[in-house]
């Protein structure tokens, strides 16, 4: 990804951050989504130093230091008021006086929620938050704040905004009704201090999102999408393609997701980009006037080489060929077909094909993990079960891996994962990439003794080979016990689910239970879902995607 730099200088850096990227993560999160690593990276740097933070989904204005030495002068500014911080909010409802003070402490919750406190309360904070009223939308729905705090607890405009009943458009955590939007409606506009080097009041400003600029013209971005109205549609467009900004401004990724279901604002839609390529998925619905309305729309504002539709039933792995073939046209939608196209991933070419099928080639929600899985493998032999295309195998070879075996029960998927071996400058070996069923060979290894520093498992939902079917929701504990008994002692097991029926407990409880059973004691080391930026959600429950990396004694 790439983060706007606002500002740099020996002593800081000031930066415009995008929704969906943290501050900091981590410190065992190898992955650069944070912004913290993601600058380390884009600049060649190895110091920043953190005076302030951000929410995830909050965007806007945040400082670095640059040097040690920057330090004491910017924390003597924090810490004695001499930094002042101006945001914009879009709340619901309209004020009914123009401007306000909120002074009333906070306290800490459970889940990290927060709460306002009475002063008596010896769990709660002193906060105080002033706030005026910029503007209206015409039918009285939203309203534009200037939001300045005037102390630095966290979620405190937040919390303060949904106590005095104008909640922030998008904060579910908060506001009372949960109503979902595309995004937190909170940006961190301006930031003013004391530079640390000269003593010079400077002020910094992150350019509001366009949205912000849009409520006298009633919003339309922010209600549910009406079809027939060209702005409604083009504004939810207009907000997706927004958050995914760090992502089309890297130069080293050029396939994410565009548009994700609900929480863009589409529901039963997604849309994922493959270099100039689109993919539309229409989830339980047809292809229809509407939708082609969201064709021409797309052409318009991405200028694609070409637009494929796929219909996704709910069990794809249940039907046959013929009616697969059905739901995904191998003529685009828009446009002229194209057989191969090569996409960027992290700096990984991957081939995709648009018109193969439901699954043309990468599953983009794996692109963390992937990255992860490039870090880890350095010297390390791995097993990547469910290989399909071999992008594992790819980010594994790609990070150091002594071997990657790679298995999978379609020929053509594994052909296709040489292509992306050869695409990279590796050399396939026929031996590492084997044609068969996983439970198959976990039991052939297991008797020989064959083990593994690293096993991927990564199902579909739902299989059917030959002798058996696999459910996820069902087998998954079955799968996780025959796996076990090929890691290596203190080797890593990376399990992965996208069953979103699957509560993310009863997939824990799964994957434990089967290691346990095969003798061997789980701990768990990392806990991952979707990435942030391309594959937001409505709620922190939301998450479909349930990814367990566990090292095994």
């Amino acid at each position: 990804m790439h983060i706007p730099v606002l500002h740099i200088d020996q002593d800081i850096i000031v930066i415009d951050k995008p929704i969906g990227v943290a501050t900091h993560a981590p410190s065992d999160d190898p992955y650069p989504a944070d912004a913290v690593t993601i600058l380390r990276r884009q600049l060649g740097i190895d110091y920043l130093g953190m005076h302030q933070r951000l929410d995830k989904e909050t965007s806007g204005v945040l400082l670095f230091s640059r040097r040690p030495a920057a330090n004491p002068a910017l924390a003597h500014a924090f810490q004695t008021g001499q930094v002042r911080k101006r945001y914009l909010a879009i709340v619901h409802g309209v004020p009914r006086k123009s401007a306000g003070r909120v002074d009333i402490p906070i306290a800490r919750g459970r889940g990290g929620h927060y709460y306002v406190t009475s002063r008596d309360d010896s769990r709660g904070r002193a906060a105080r938050t002033r706030w005026q009223q910029l503007d209206a939308s015409p039918d009285g729905r939203f309203s534009l704040l200037e939001v300045t705090p005037e102390t630095g607890r966290t979620h405190q405009i937040r919390v303060h905004l949904a106590h005095i009943g104008y909640p922030v458009v998008g904060d579910v955590l908060y506001d009372p009704q949960r109503r979902p939007a595309p995004r937190l409606m909170l940006h961190a506009l301006s930031l003013t201090l004391p530079h640390p080097a000269s003593g010079k009041t400077v002020t910094f400003t992150a350019p509001a999102p366009p949205v912000f600029q849009h409520i006298g013209q009633g919003l339309a971005e922010l209600i549910p999408l009406d079809w027939n109205d060209p702005a409604s549609l083009r504004g939810k467009l207009a907000l997706a393609v927004g958050r995914r900004r760090p992502l089309e401004m890297d130069p080293e990724t050029s396939a994410y997701r565009l548009v994700h279901g609900p929480a863009d604002g589409f529901t039963g839609i997604t849309i994922d980009r493959f270099g100039e390529i689109l993919v539309i998925s229409l989830y339980d619905q047809l292809l229809g006037p509407a939708h082609r309305a969201l064709i021409a729309a797309l052409a318009e504002m991405c200028r694609p080489q070409a637009i494929y539709v796929k219909h996704r039933p709910p069990d794809p792995g249940r039907l046959s060929a013929a009616e697969l073939a059905e739901l995904a046209p191998t003529t685009p939608a828009w446009g002229r077909a194209q057989g191969v196209v090569t996409v960027l991933e992290d700096g990984l070419r991957y081939a995709i094909r648009p018109g193969a099928g439901l699954n043309v080639g990468l599953f983009l929600d794996m692109r963390e993990m992937r990255g992860r899985v490039r870090s880890w493998a350095v010297g390390k032999t791995v097993l990547n079960g469910f290989a399909y295309t071999c992008g594992f195998g790819v980010a594994a070879t790609a990070g150091g891996a002594a071997r990657v075996l790679n298995l999978d029960l379609s020929r053509p998927a594994l052909a296709w994962g040489q292509e992306n071996y050869r695409l990279n400058g590796f050399e396939p070996d026929d031996y590492d990439f084997v044609y068969g069923d996983l439970f198959d060979w976990l039991k052939r290894f297991a008797r020989r003794g064959q083990t593994f520093d690293m096993v991927i498992l990564d199902p579909p939902g739902f299989a059917r080979a030959r002798k058996r079917t696999f459910s996820a929701a069902q087998d998954y504990a079955r799968l996780a016990e025959m796996a076990a008994r090929v890691v290596n002692p203190h080797g890593m097991l990376i399990a992965c689910c996208n069953v979103a029926s699957l509560p993310r407990r009863a997939f824990r409880r799964q994957v434990e239970q089967g290691i346990r059973s095969a003798g061997r004691q789980p701990e768990v080391i990392g806990v991952y879902s979707e990435p942030a930026v391309d594959f937001p959600v409505t709620s922190p429950r939301a998450h479909y995607l349930k990814i367990l990396v566990l090292r095994l004694r």
